[in-house]
């Protein structure tokens, strides 16, 4: 990422596993987690919290699970190998990313309503 895209970024919502950030001149949002860092349109981070929360847990703590999901998104190029804690703690950022996108839009609004 060159410098001037960093300028641009704002986070959205960051946990100790990782971040989300938006570039509002792009409109793209760009995920760091696990070691990577991947560009998303809105729809597709969409498609991922979708498919994150569709991940079954309780199969994964089963002795005969090997204890990893690949997370692979139709039409993107990278993909996640990722563990149970690694999986929550993705939640957990994608809960949090999308609460605050749906404060945002609250708050937007009520102060269009006041004005």
């Amino acid at each position: 990422m060159n410098q001037l895209a960093e300028i641009t970024q704002t986070e959205v919502f960051s946990t100790n596993f990782g971040s989300i950030s938006h570039c509002p001149r792009t409109d793209l949002l760009t995920l760091t987690f696990s070691g990577k860092t991947v560009t998303y349109k809105y729809p597709c981070l969409q498609r991922l919290n979708k498919v994150i929360h569709q991940v079954d847990l309780a199969k994964m703590t089963d002795a005969s699970h090997s204890g990893l999901e690949i997370i692979f998104l139709c039409g993107a190029e990278d993909c996640f190998v990722l563990d149970i804690h690694e999986i929550l703690g993705l939640k957990n950022l994608l809960h949090g990313t999308f609460t605050m996108f749906n404060l945002n839009s609250a708050i937007k609004d009520c102060l269009q309503r006041v004005i």
